[in-house]
């Protein structure tokens, strides 16, 4: 079959991409000029690339006509600048599902999500749902997949709770017994896969779950053992109205911390199902998410990232409060700081500029690390000014490597940490 997918760089059409192109279908995929080499490079039998725009028609729309199938595995978890759920959830797909109708595509499946139902709330779930609305309108033969949590190898969401498990005290919003149902992400591509082959699964709107419904505090327990830490975790409630600021500053910060009112309010409603039709239409039970992890053996990296990614903004943090704080504190005590330059050889005027300009420049630089702003650019100089400082003062100022209180000792861990926190930003 000839199949339209949009959504092919990401976890679930990735995966939905992989197993198309084994079943021997041809595919076009609809992807962004950033991510056409690395999709290029995989050489999977039977892909087209188009180099385009989801949320521009006028780059995709021909494209269409000749398919028998759209697959749209398009969505965000969170709103930036240029993708809003508006944007990226609801106009763009429906500006995709009237095109293939007009263009006599048989069949389209969209992958919605758990939620995008009469009692959604959220923006991410009304615009998933306003896509499905009009989607079963247009009298085109359609399936819409609603999966719950979806995870499995290169998911996101999962490895965010994994990471949370690793941690040696776990935060939980509330009381943590809300609901989950995490798929597997080989339960939803074969359901995927069988909506693109058999001609009688048509016109259903499915919910998708995994083989067991758990609380969030039994996910978490979950996580901790396929970890391997035997002991479990220390979990620490806290309160609603606490996770609530935090989910604010969140918001306030542009997406810049742990978690978004729109995702503490999806995560508190809670997230399963009843798996009946589900499993009626594609005849097989979804796996439970010990065996769903159980398939992925932990790995080094795996456990690498649970146990660093949330030492990332700490770390970032610290040293921006290093460079911020230090500037400061050498223009309050600028007579001590003219006499230390003196030790040096630097004094008059030249001393003076070399004292403004380098204090101004720390806490301005220090301040772009607090922000993540160009964290790559900000480590590099970071690494060059503790190198020319250790330096400049080994050489005039010799006897610091001997000062108890290691006023140049302390650059060697500093440096470390300054390589780390470029590592863990990448």
């Amino acid at each position: 079959m000839r199949i339209f997918l949009t959504g092919s760089s990401g976890f679930i059409g990735g995966h939905i991409l992989r197993r198309l192109s084994q079943q021997g279908h041809d595919i076009i995929c609809l992807v962004r000029s950033s991510r056409a080499a690395h999709l290029s490079a995989m050489a999977l039998p039977g892909v087209t690339l188009l180099e385009g725009e989801f949320t521009q028609p006028e780059t995709w729309k021909q494209e269409l006509e000749g398919c028998d199938v759209v697959v749209n595995a398009v969505g965000i978890i969170r709103e930036t600048k240029n993708a809003s759920f508006a944007l990226v959830h609801e106009q763009a797909p429906i500006a995709m599902f009237e095109a293939a109708k007009e263009l006599g595509v048989r069949k389209i499946i969209q992958i919605s999500a758990l939620g995008a139902d009469h009692g959604a709330q959220s923006q991410y779930h009304l615009t998933k749902r306003a896509a499905d609305q009009r989607l079963m309108e247009l009298g085109i033969s359609y399936v819409v997949l609603r999966p719950s949590i979806v995870y499995g190898p290169g998911d996101q969401s999962m490895t965010f709770f994994r990471s949370l498990a690793a941690l040696p005290v776990t935060l939980v919003p509330g009381d943590g017994q809300y609901r989950l149902q995490p798929i597997h992400i080989d339960d939803l591509v074969q359901a995927v896969s069988l909506a693109v082959e058999r001609e009688d699964i048509k016109d259903l709107r499915v919910d998708a779950g995994g083989g067991r419904v758990l609380s969030y505090n039994e996910l978490l327990d979950v996580l901790a053992a396929w970890l391997g830490k035997k002991r479990g975790i220390l979990k620490v409630p806290i309160p609603l109205v606490l996770m609530r600021l935090v989910a604010w500053s969140t918001d306030l910060a542009g997406g810049r911390g742990p978690i978004s009112r729109e995702e503490l309010d999806m995560l508190l409603r809670e997230n399963w199902c009843d798996n009946c039709l589900f499993v009626a239409t594609f005849g097989r039970e979804s796996v439970a998410v010990e065996v769903g992890l159980a398939r992925r053996p932990l790995s080094e990296e795996a456990k690498w990232h649970a146990n660093l990614v949330h030492l990332r903004i700490p770390l970032q943090l610290s040293i921006a409060f290093i460079w911020t704080f230090t500037g400061i504190i050498s223009l309050m005590t600028f007579p001590n700081s003219m006499e230390l330059l003196a030790r040096v050889g630097l004094t008059g005027t030249f001393a003076e500029v070399i004292l403004y300009g380098t204090c101004v420049f720390e806490i301005v630089m220090g301040l772009a690390t607090a922000i993540g702003w160009q964290i790559k650019w900000m480590g590099l100089i970071q690494l060059a000014l503790m190198f020319g400082f250790t330096v400049i003062l080994s050489y005039g100022m010799p006897a610091l490597w001997k000062d108890p209180f290691g006023p140049l000792t302390k650059n060697i861990p500093l440096i470390a940490a300054t390589l780390v926190m470029m590592a863990l930003n990448d």
